[in-house]
């Protein structure tokens, strides 16, 4: 006989308590293709977030180290209450638009993590 976790309520809560405080409104596109995808019409929802502070590496040219490159690179995630949330879920390539921040800037799907009980979680690049 399978036994029910206790936690799950509390769980909720606190969730619902972050993302009151964290969460902002965020578009969610979903493509087929690299076009719009008609059986998945685009929702939007609060969510949480984060884009990193833009850690700057360098890129090692061989031997003498000659090249004088460096690659500025984010990361973000964008961390979805699953208990909330009804709408498709969501794939490597589909796009994710900020509604609230200046400029409204995109991003891209890059992986998704739905094995958490609690978040959905979409690894995003920034486009």
């Amino acid at each position: 006989m399978p036994v029910a976790a206790r936690f799950h309520t509390l769980r909720d809560r606190v969730v619902a308590a972050v993302d009151k405080t964290f969460a902002e409104p965020v578009k969610l596109s979903f493509l087929k293709k690299e076009e719009v995808d008609p059986a998945r019409p685009s929702v939007e929802i609060e969510a949480v977030l984060r884009v990193g502070g833009g850690e700057e590496t360098g890129m090692n040219g061989g031997y003498g180290a000659t090249w004088r490159t460096r690659l500025a690179a984010e990361k973000a995630e964008l961390h979805i209450d699953r208990a909330s949330y009804r709408g498709p879920l969501p794939e490597r390539g589909d796009r994710v638009q900020t509604l609230s921040r200046h400029g409204k800037p995109w991003f891209e799907v890059l992986r998704v993590d739905d094995r958490g009980e609690a978040r959905l979680v979409l690894e995003l690049g920034i486009i």
